[in-house]
């Protein structure tokens, strides 16, 4: 787990960086994956702007119907490879072309990660008396 500043993009940057970025993207393309690979913001912004971020992994069907935390996956905009169904046709494209390309993805994946982090809700801690722990739970 590690700490990002909403008004820093640098250490959003810091924390996943391109190459991470690039291997996630390119096993999420895969077609057979049941996996995928992103990050998982933990927080809210606190009063400084700092989220809790994570390098994480789910499982495709997963969910979280409550909206704590949030997972965003790692998937390039405009993947040949997983158009085509061929896991290796991204690397026969010009490498400047495909260099500019993943910058492009990169960039883009981050400035959703800082949107999702400065605009996610996310519910507030229970605490003693809290209306969600009145009633009869089971037993």
């Amino acid at each position: 787990m590690a700490e990002a500043n909403i008004n820093d993009r640098a250490s959003f940057e810091r924390v996943y960086d391109r190459h991470s970025f690039e291997q996630d993207a390119a096993m999420n393309a895969r077609s057979d994956t049941t996996v995928v690979h992103g990050v998982t913001i933990l927080s809210a912004p606190d009063a400084e702007g700092f989220v809790e971020l994570s390098r994480t992994s789910q499982h495709v069907g997963e969910g979280n119907p409550e909206g704590d935390p949030v997972f965003i996956a790692a998937f390039r905009l405009d993947d040949t490879a997983a158009e085509n169904a061929d896991t290796y046709a991204g690397s026969v494209e010009p490498a400047a072309a495909a260099r500019r390309d993943a910058a492009d993805d990169y960039r883009a994946f981050i400035d959703q990660l800082l949107d999702t982090a400065s605009t996610a809700q996310f519910k507030s801690d229970i605490g003693r008396g809290e209306e969600r722990l009145k009633g009869f739970h089971g037993g």
